[in-house]
């Protein structure tokens, strides 16, 4: 059974109930597995909206209308007429089904089917027992059906009610037929019945179960496709880790560690030095010491933003895009704080593409960051008007950056083409976070973005103006190198 239930489909995305066969039509014949993977995992609510159609349809049809002809030109039995009553009922609970399929609520609106089903079917056996293979095969379709649109518990459930429906079916046709209206119906009425309907309801069957096997094969490989992009992204991944630890081990070398043996020595000679001559000795000591620590607040800010410990993405991103070389403009919504790894993977990839932006853009290119967060997940999208590229020639940036979401079970989308410039859109199911228990200021979170102006070494930029979102345009010229 499915691990989880189908998530409701965005009004955006929606699609009126009157064009669904058409779209399932044009699915299935347009895709390359005929009724395969692509109406499972594309067109599931379609689908679903189109069974309890068909479901509704075939009721009111054999369970309505023909019953109603056989009572008036075959035979006046009141039977005939409690089947009418007990179908009509059932029609309007696949109408209220179909209304919770149209809301998104499927697991809801399945399980009330399958309810009304086993009802109906246990009397329509009790009345007309002399079909008992057309009522198990109607009662194993909504089953069969379900298994995408439940949770595996409740998909057990109905396995196991369905399976004591059947044995309750098989009692009712082996050892009652107080109705017979078997007997009082011609036998060319029942052959018209039967056979079109054992045929219909088999080849539905047999549809469900080779749409869910191939959607099932489509899934392992798409696993299997995916475990080999993670293992390929760890090991880039770990190259560029050890890549950076050399790096660092480099510039901590060549850069603070030469001004600690230089202020070694200084020391030294100070206190070797006479009396009149240490006082400049300590002086320029003081100032190689300096030098040493904002070098060292250099690489670590370079390992990870301080501005993103203590502020999160909301003071993070304004921050390093006004240290970006072109135009950027923010517009960020309902940021809050969120795993360290998520905000990192998203921080760096935000710094990767204004980079890029920057490089291969060209002149006169703008940027625009846009944010939204709700329950479920985090959107990121950086846009600009710069030259674009071949999406089919991506580089290391790009690289990175898709190794960074697939980390944490993210996805990037990249949207580009030459001279038509360059949307990437960071998307990953994320819980928000909640907010620190020492907020800056008076105790409400700041969003808003402030002209930051240059600082002595060691102090870091802070942000202030608190707002709601934010929406502002930030310049490369407002904020020093």
């Amino acid at each position: 059974m499915a691990s989880s239930p189908l998530r409701p489909t965005s009004a955006g995305g929606s699609v009126p109930y009157w064009r669904v066969p058409k779209v399932l039509f044009l699915a299935a014949v347009q895709s390359s597995s005929l009724l395969g993977h692509d109406l499972y995992h594309h067109l599931r609510a379609e689908r679903f909206q189109l069974f309890l159609t068909g479901l509704l349809a075939m009721y009111s049809g054999c369970g309505v209308l023909l019953p109603l002809w056989l009572y008036k030109f075959v035979l006046r039995s009141p039977w005939w007429l409690a089947l009418v009553a007990v179908c009509a009922g059932h029609c309007v609970v696949l109408g209220v089904a179909l209304h919770l399929a149209r809301r998104g609520r499927y697991q809801q609106s399945i399980t009330l089917v399958c309810i009304s089903n086993w009802v109906t079917l246990l009397f329509v056996t009790f009345v007309v027992p002399d079909v008992l293979a057309v009522w198990v095969l109607l009662a194993l379709v909504p089953v069969v059906f379900a298994e995408p649109y439940v949770r595996w518990q409740r998909g057990l459930t109905i396995t196991a009610i369905t399976a004591g429906c059947v044995l309750a079916q098989g009692a009712l046709a082996r050892f009652q037929n107080i109705s017979h209206l078997g007997a009082h119906t011609p036998p060319a009425i029942q052959s018209a019945f039967f056979i079109p309907a054992l045929t219909f309801l088999a080849l539905h069957l047999l549809v469900i179960v080779w749409n869910n096997a191939a959607a099932l094969r489509t899934s392992e490989a798409q696993l299997a496709e995916r475990a080999a992009e993670l293992a390929a992204s760890r090991t880039r991944l770990t190259t560029a880790a050890d890549a950076e630890r050399r790096r660092l081990e480099r510039d901590l070398h060549d850069g603070a560690q030469q001004h600690l043996v230089a202020l070694a020595v200084l020391i030294q000679l100070a206190r070797n030095a006479e009396h009149d001559r240490y006082q400049p000795l300590l002086m320029e000591a003081s100032g190689l010491l300096q030098t040493a620590i904002a070098e060292i607040r250099r690489l670590a800010h370079g390992i990870y933003p301080p501005l993103l410990v203590s502020g999160g993405l909301a003071q993070a991103v304004p921050a390093v895009a006004g240290h970006a070389p072109v135009p950027v403009r923010l517009n960020l919504q309902g940021l809050g704080r969120y795993p360290p790894s998520i905000e990192a993977a998203f921080y760096y990839c935000c710094s990767e593409a204004l980079q890029n932006a920057a490089k291969h853009g060209g002149p006169g290119t703008t940027v625009t960051i846009t944010a939204h967060a709700d329950d479920r997940t985090l959107t990121l999208t950086i846009s600009d008007t710069g030259r674009g590229f071949d999406p089919a020639t991506p580089g290391a940036g790009l690289t990175n950056m898709t190794d960074r979401l697939s980390a944490i079970g993210g996805q990037l989308v990249i949207d580009t083409a030459p001279e038509r410039g360059t949307r990437i859109t960071a998307i990953v199911a994320t819980p928000m976070q909640p907010a620190s228990s020492e907020p800056p200021g008076n105790g409400e979170p700041r969003l808003g973005l402030t002209r930051p102006r240059r600082r002595a070494w060691g102090e870091e930029m802070r942000m202030s103006e608190p707002c709601g979102s934010m929406s502002t345009t930030v310049q490369p010229s407002e904020i020093p190198p």
